[in-house]
């Protein structure tokens, strides 16, 4: 097979391919015996009949014009691969001399127009700089961990003497009445909640700020709306008695304490092991976002023009990711469209830019590795056949035959070696300190502001990017 690039426009090139005489006899000759299994003649049980009776009985030109039809795939992909190229959609094929029927003994040639992957033209991916967050442990947050720890540990003490305050644990009766009529659902006895804690309805818990043991209560209250049974917006009586006040006693932080519900001897010996777990969290965090950042400032550092059919395939994939998900918890994707209002259409659009983020990505990283000559070794291969044998409690053997036969081995190559790109881009990259918060809005200012957005937290920047490496 003789195989050239004619054109190339953008992302559509167009091949000119020349199938040897050699290669078109021997599609003939396989669409012949496929034939011969198929066609049944007189006197002859199915499969046995002579080949030269079956060719005299279909004729030369419809077994050639379906053995090219066969074998024009297998053709095209072998051309394409010959070139380099990673066609992206159907190509569109048109034999030379269409009006022409191929000839046994002559070659045949075809043009083939398609949409292939974008060329890659890489910007700087060595010594990119990216920010690179502290994991040192604060002070107060160690404090926030020991309290946390103690308001496990706290001990629920009766009050008497004062009234109802925010942080106290109270014990109530309450019910609500419209026209006279009892309202179900809401009513209960001995209901437990702490003020504050946004267990109870906002303006009932302002109710009982201030009530002592013992008091009841009658007020006007405004059903929020969403209320079953159509209550909502609408006023009702509520009562309410306060039968119990309890408060919060944290333990003190003594070393006693310490020894009494941990490991450690001593209070330093447990802040010292909180300090080191938390430290140990933020530079798990710190660098799984330094990596993201990395890869991304290389990612936006090239240049490339994304066939639309490869985002919208893109996202195709991440919708039946998403449906494989849901109904792995028992849902359905008509489920979900009924209940969010959206359509399958809407959602691959909502996802094509992550998508487009996902393959420019992929494309970035194959692109280094090829720079770089890095490649998956045998080994490395073998060692990942073996953990999803492992985890999949499958013979490794059996395992990477199936691999072979389905492909599958050269996408375990490809991630590989982009696993090995990224890692070799992270390796050479520059940590940067991360850009100061901006300062608060002046106080003092006459008219009132908008307080700006909260920045992002490093693990929600961090999922956000690493969804596109």
């Amino acid at each position: 097979m003789k195989t050239t690039l004619s054109e190339r426009d953008g992302n559509t090139v167009k091949l000119a391919v020349e199938v040897s005489s050699e290669e078109l006899q021997e599609a003939f000759t396989a669409r012949l015996r496929q034939l011969g299994r198929e066609v049944r003649l007189p006197g002859f049980r199915p499969g046995k009949a002579p080949l030269t009776m079956v060719r005299q009985r279909v004729g030369d030109e419809v077994i050639l014009v379906d053995a090219v039809e066969e074998a024009m795939p297998a053709w095209f992909a072998k051309a394409a691969a010959e070139l380099g190229l990673q066609p992206v959609d159907r190509p569109e094929i048109k034999l030379d001399g269409e009006d022409q029927i191929p000839e046994l003994d002559k070659p045949l040639g075809f043009t083939a127009s398609v949409t292939v992957m974008p060329e890659v033209v890489l910007g700087e991916y060595k010594g990119v700089e990216a920010a690179k967050e502290p994991s040192d442990a604060k002070d107060e947050e160690v404090d926030s961990q020991m309290d946390r720890l103690r308001n496990e540990f706290a001990e629920l003490r009766p009050v008497s003497g004062r009234p109802a305050q925010t942080g106290d644990f109270v014990t109530v009766d309450f019910h609500a009445t419209l026209d006279g009529e009892t309202v179900e659902g809401l009513e209960a006895t001995d209901f437990v909640f702490d003020l504050g804690g946004n267990r109870m309805f906002p303006d009932v818990e302002q109710q009982v700020m201030g009530m002592s043991t013992g008091e009841e209560k009658t007020f006007p209250f405004a059903v929020p709306e969403g209320f079953p049974d159509d209550l909502g917006g609408k006023t009702v009586d509520f009562s309410i008695a306060l039968k119990e006040v309890k408060e919060k006693v944290l333990p003190p932080l003594t070393d006693l304490w310490v020894s009494e519900i941990s490991e450690f001897p001593t209070l330093l010996e447990l802040r010292q092991e909180i300090r080191s777990k938390i430290s140990v969290g933020k530079a798990n965090s710190s660098d799984q976002l330094f990596k993201a950042r990395a890869i991304k400032a290389a990612a936006d550092n090239a240049t490339m023009e994304l066939p639309e059919v490869v985002v919208r395939e893109q996202a195709q994939e991440m919708l039946a990711d998403f449906v494989r998900s849901i109904e792995s918890q028992g849902g359905s994707l008509q489920g979900y469209i009924e209940a969010t209002g959206t359509s399958v259409e809407q959602m691959i659009e909502d996802m094509k830019p992550a998508a487009n983020n996902n393959v420019r990505t992929s494309l970035v990283l194959d692109a280094v590795a090829k720079a770089e000559g890095i490649e998956a070794t045998d080994e490395e291969v073998g060692t990942l056949v073996s953990q999803m044998a492992a985890a999949t409690k499958a013979d490794v053997k059996s395992l990477a035959n199936r691999l072979r036969k389905g492909g599958r081995l050269e996408a375990l190559k490809e991630q590989i070696a982009r696993d090995k790109a990224a890692d070799f881009i992270v390796s050479n990259a520059v940590a940067v300190a991360p850009e100061p918060e901006p300062e608060p809005a002046d106080a003092a200012a006459d008219e009132p502001t908008v307080p700006a957005a909260e920045p992002a937290s490093a693990a929600g920047e961090a999922a956000e990017l690493e969804e596109h490496s």
